[in-house]
């Protein structure tokens, strides 16, 4: 069973949060992150690196439908952080 990247957070502990709520669904998960955060290892604040959720490759799709009410598809980050970059340099 291989597991492939289903989608990117900032911080292990969402990347967590959202794996653990496909536990009722008995869909496993893995996440692959640095751990070390902004407040250290092992902590709750962002990693320049993120951290990664991944799920067995044959229920990727099943996944993506239960998540795509809180999470933006993967394709989609880089589009999403080039708009926060952009808008976080903007005075107005």
């Amino acid at each position: 069973m291989g597991y492939v990247e289903v989608s990117w957070f900032p911080s292990r502990l969402e990347a967590e949060a959202v794996g653990h709520a496909l536990d009722q669904y008995d869909i496993p998960f893995l996440v692959q992150s640095a751990d070390t955060g902004m407040f250290g290892p092992g902590m709750t604040g962002w990693s320049p690196q993120g951290a990664k959720l991944l799920v067995p490759e044959e229920r990727l799709a099943e996944v993506r439908e239960l998540i795509s009410c809180v999470v933006k598809p993967l394709e989609n980050w880089a589009e999403i952080v080039s708009e926060a970059e952009v808008s976080d340099l903007d005075p107005e």
